[in-house]
Parts: C-alpha cells; structure tokens; sequence
C-alpha cells in the first residue's frame, strides 16, 4: 500500500516544475524502471513460460498493454511538459 503512495508521488514529483532538475531525472529514472520492469515480466509471462491456458496468457496480455499506455501516458505527459518554456 505505501509502495503506491510512493510510486505515486514519484510520478507526481517528476511531472512537477516545482522540483529540481537532478530530483525530477532520478523519479523519471525510477518510474521508467518500475514500467520497464513490469512491463518486461508480463509480456515473458505471455510469449515465453509454456503449460498457462489461454485465458492466463489473454489477462497478461492485457495487463501488459495496460502497463505499456500506462507508461506511454506518463512519457506523453513528462515530454508536453518538458517542451513547455515559458
């Protein structure tokens, strides 16, 4: 549950122009690790481990593309802000 929060605030802060530059690249690096690591293990859960039926392989084939616009959400959001200059 406080995994959560933290994660939470991890991408707050690193969608955030109130924080510093070297804080704001280590959520980025951080959330961006969690992502690929998630998103990595579920599409080997699908494609690689044999003897799952198939209704195992649909729902982390699903919960993998839910991870995969997750992060392209969060990417989309860290880019619109980081090209905004005022």
């Amino acid at each position: 549950m406080w995994l959560d929060v933290l994660f939470q605030e991890c991408m707050d802060a690193a969608q955030s122009e109130r924080v510093s530059r070297p804080v704001r690249i280590l959520c980025i690096v951080l959330v961006s690790l969690v992502f690929l690591i998630a998103i990595t293990g579920l599409f080997l859960l699908v494609f690689v481990i044999e003897g799952q039926s198939l209704f195992k392989r649909g729902i982390f084939l699903i919960m993998g593309m839910i991870a995969l616009a997750s992060y392209l959400h969060f990417l989309s959001a860290i880019v619109r802000k980081g090209g905004r200059k005022p």
